[in-house]
């Protein structure tokens, strides 16, 4: 990265331009993987049977897919090795070996009893083993995507303990609406998907008041006031109230709370994997590099043509 002085008192970030919509549907994907796995694994535990095979049978394709567009932003595989033998100083490392240990084991219980059709049969001991192996391991899937922002030191907007809870609730809660779509076609009855509407009612409060108190936070924080007002009325507004706030949250809220089934809900779900995608995007839109102060004087990052790298091969981006 390079650095130029700054004789300026008013300093203001700089708007990070790298990490765009390959990694936002990373971290989407990743996310709404995890939860759905989770929601398969619970189901299964309550016995509905062809949710759980839905939730499981989506959970690990989708955070396969969502690492491929990792891959596309790394460029090759070179550079994907590169950041992921360093699992003491990089979170791209220790995410690997958790989305890695996830999918296999979410592999392995697809194979054994979803795809096969034996959920309801077999030896369940064995299978609900397995499903918490997995499960475990999706939540990590979920917390990482979050820690793995926080771990790039210049974005203050992203180094906050409150992304990763962010980002948890958000991903639980498309999950849960992947699942929901996915059943509107497959046939499962009302009943059941309006018990998941109910507990996605609950997510998506959770995930609301979370957002509501990051972007506080945000903005109370001169480090990180520039970022807030990036996101709340500069460029990334128009998609953070229309794509975030109004899809992803509040239509799907009104819909599960009216008890809305059949094509509202699948709607519902719609916008609302669509929102949990764009908050991804906000967020990444909002991280800004400010400025070093050493010796008295203040230094500010300087854009630069991109590298054949990838900046996501690189922690912090540049």
């Amino acid at each position: 990265m390079k650095w130029e002085i700054v004789m300026d008192s008013k300093l203001f970030g700089l708007a990070q331009t790298e990490w765009r919509w390959l990694i936002a549907i990373y971290l989407f994907l990743a996310g709404a993987g995890g939860g759905a796995h989770i929601t398969g694994v619970a189901a299964d535990f309550m016995g509905w049977t062809t949710v759980a095979t839905i939730g499981i049978c989506l959970g690990w394709p989708c955070v396969l897919i969502g690492c491929l567009c990792l891959l596309a932003d790394l460029g090759t595989v070179q550079n994907a090795w590169r950041v992921a033998r360093k699992p003491d100083t990089s979170w791209i490392a220790r995410g690997t070996i958790i989305i890695s240990i996830f999918m296999i084991v979410a592999f392995i219980h697809t194979i054994l009893w979803a795809w096969p059709g034996t959920m309801a049969g077999g030896d369940a001991t064995a299978r609900h083993v397995v499903g918490v192996i997995g499960a475990v391991f999706a939540f990590g899937t979920m917390v990482y995507t979050g820690l793995l922002l926080g771990d790039a030191i210049p974005m203050p907007f992203w180094s906050t303990a409150l992304l990763p809870i962010l980002f948890f609730f958000s991903a639980a809660s498309t999950g849960v609406m992947a699942v929901i779509l996915a059943g509107v076609f497959a046939g499962v009855e009302e009943s059941t998907l309006l018990t998941l509407a109910r507990a996605d009612i609950v997510l998506i409060v959770v995930e609301a008041l979370v957002l509501a108190a990051y972007l506080h936070g945000s903005y109370r924080h001169p480090n990180t006031r520039m970022s807030a007002e990036h996101v709340l009325s500069g460029p990334a507004a128009t998609m953070f109230w229309m794509g975030v706030v109004i899809c992803g949250l509040l239509i799907p809220l009104v819909i599960d709370a009216l008890g809305i089934h059949g094509t509202g809900a699948a709607i519902a779900s719609i916008l609302g994997l669509i929102g949990g995608l764009c908050l991804r995007y906000v967020v990444l839109a909002g991280g800004a590099m400010y400025p070093m102060s050493a010796a008295g004087t203040d230094f500010r990052p300087v854009r630069r043509p991109k590298d054949p790298m990838p900046a996501m091969g690189k922690l912090p981006p540049s």
